[in-house]
């Protein structure tokens, strides 16, 4: 092999590795905003679950050191604020799977309806409406019935319930879903310090990581890189 394609060849190769070896890495520092409180009950398709006076609010999150607003996605698992996670993948929100069929297009609906949150009331009640679309898998979006049920707290007085139900009843007239991921960890079960998080798309170019034929389509270019240098090596003897 001539020297001038060694280079760039052993250039793909440093490259490939280095981005195979990049982590997402997640840390939750706590809530953005605050929290407000409200009964959870989870039944029907859902595993039974039942969670009494439970924290719903915006997360404020770093990913790889850059921070970003997420929501949780997952009830049946927790986190610890402050702790450093290195087993999250980052995700399309349609490839995630979630209880209800209809969560991947209604959470991309409800972060256009809801709009810029700004306070402990408004992301509290975004997280409701976000845990009633990824669990109520048997019956329209009604935070008081069905498989997934969010009552009393301060949600309820605080007027949390009524905006998370004034955004969901929009959801059929929005047209504009927005573009999100899904912070996912591999932890399986009710695992204490892992939960599923959902963001907007902006959250991408910080943590993705390339697809194996994306990674095949570099060292293509970079080898191509080097048969020019190669080529012109020649032609300038």
């Amino acid at each position: 092999m001539s020297r001038s394609l060694i280079a760039p060849f052993a250039l793909a190769v440093t490259l490939l590795a280095a981005m195979q070896a990049h982590a997402t890495d997640v840390k939750i520092t706590g809530h953005a905003n605050g929290y407000q409180t409200v009964n959870i009950q989870l039944s029907g398709t859902n595993a039974p679950l039942s969670l009494r006076s439970t924290e719903a609010g915006g997360f404020a999150t770093t990913v790889n050191g850059e921070s970003f607003l997420t929501f949780c996605v997952d009830l049946y698992e927790w986190t610890s604020f402050g702790t450093l996670y290195t087993d999250y993948t980052l995700v399309p929100e349609a490839t995630h799977r979630f209880a209800n069929a209809r969560a991947n297009t209604d959470l991309a609906k409800l972060f256009t309806t809801a709009g810029t949150l700004t306070n402990s009331v408004q992301q509290a009640a975004f997280q409701i409406a976000v845990w009633e679309i990824a669990y109520e898998a048997t019956s329209a979006y009604n935070l008081g019935t069905g498989a997934a049920k969010f009552t009393g707290g301060t949600a309820r007085t605080s007027g949390a319930l009524t905006l998370a139900s004034t955004w969901l009843n929009a959801l059929p007239g929005q047209t504009r879903p927005a573009n999100l991921v899904v912070l996912e960890s591999s932890a399986v079960g009710r695992v204490a310090g892992h939960q599923d998080l959902v963001a907007a798309a902006p959250v991408v170019p910080v943590s993705a990581v390339p697809e194996p034929s994306t990674y095949a389509l570099l060292a293509t270019g970079l080898m191509g890189i080097g048969f020019m240098s190669r080529r012109r090596a020649r032609a300038s003897v």
